[in-house]
């Protein structure tokens, strides 16, 4: 038996015409032609002269695809007399242009890891220009996922900027902590029953920006698995929002919390506003400006020395 365990196979094998039209005449399907093929490709492959598949056991071939007698058979003379088999040797008649030697000699991997060594070197070569290469020290073997950063690059990269609260859209700002939410409602409620959940759904995100608690959605959950038939979504977020309706009209109702007042910059500014402070100055870019968690932190105090005076 040869050395290799593998063999190529081309793409468009299972759409090739030349099986169609062999199962045509043969009075089977393609799909048995293409595997006795398979079978034929696997032979010539584990035959000590690769490509010559030997005389067939088309009987057994039979018997493993569970085929009619015979079918075997009769599908090997048609590839003969469509040139896929040497009538005279029985050999695979394309094996040396389908299976290159090039690649069948590379048996040990060490050829194939050495020549690859080479290509990522001369890579490493060819991507870093000469005034940079003394010093930059790159393993062969990683070379070519390493990207290397302009000096100017890091400069700017390590200029300090004033850190800033995220802004609605912007990542970790307002729209990602909505989506965030609406995501862990949509996997609260769907642990209770209500499987049509959609975290993008308009009403959802709507009321998950008005403060409305997990627990809430949770109990309108619970009313919907129980009606007969059991209710989806939409029934939901229309109980959630006719509870909404009724607190407002009474002025309040327990977990039905509005937004927290530091949830965003918008609403922190806001409730400084409330409280006598000044908005937080972000084009101030002098020495003594005063970053953003500092003024969080101010206002915070002044919220707590408001709800508790001495």
């Amino acid at each position: 038996m040869a050395d290799m365990h593998w063999f190529r196979w081309h793409h468009g094998t299972v759409t090739d015409p030349k099986f169609g039209l062999i199962a045509k005449k043969a009075g089977t399907s393609v799909t048995n032609v293409i595997a006795i093929w398979a079978s034929l490709l696997e032979a010539a492959s584990a035959s000590e002269d690769r490509g010559d598949p030997g005389t067939p056991d088309f009987e057994a071939i039979d018997f493993a695809f569970g085929l009619d007698e015979g079918t075997t058979k009769g599908v090997y003379g048609l590839m003969q007399a469509r040139s896929l088999i040497d009538q005279d040797t029985g050999r695979l008649t394309a094996w040396e242009k389908r299976q290159p030697k090039r690649e069948r000699d590379d048996d040990t991997g060490a050829e194939r890891k050495r020549r690859q060594r080479e290509r990522e070197a001369e890579g490493v070569t060819a991507a870093v220009p000469p005034s940079h290469t003394e010093s930059i020290s790159v393993t062969p073997s990683h070379a070519t996922s390493r990207q290397v950063t302009p000096r100017g690059e890091e400069r700017r990269r390590d200029k300090k900027t004033p850190p800033y609260p995220p802004q609605a859209g912007e990542v970790g700002g307002e729209e990602s902590q909505t989506s965030t939410k609406a995501g862990t409602v949509c996997k609260a409620i769907k642990a209770k029953g209500v499987t049509d959940v959609n975290p993008s759904n308009p009403k959802l995100r709507a009321l998950v920006e008005k403060g409305v608690g997990v627990e809430i959605f949770e109990q309108a959950a619970d009313l919907c698995v129980r009606a007969t038939p059991p209710k989806g979504l939409a029934y939901l977020l229309g109980i959630v929002e006719r509870q909404l309706r009724e607190a407002a009209d009474i002025g309040a109702s327990p977990g039905m919390p509005a937004a927290a007042w530091d949830e965003s910059r918008s609403s922190v500014e806001a409730k400084a506003a409330e409280l006598g402070i000044a908005k937080w100055n972000d084009a101030d870019l002098s020495a003594g400006h005063e970053h953003w968690p500092a003024y969080l932190a101010r206002v915070r105090a002044a919220v707590e020395r408001e709800a508790s005076p001495a």
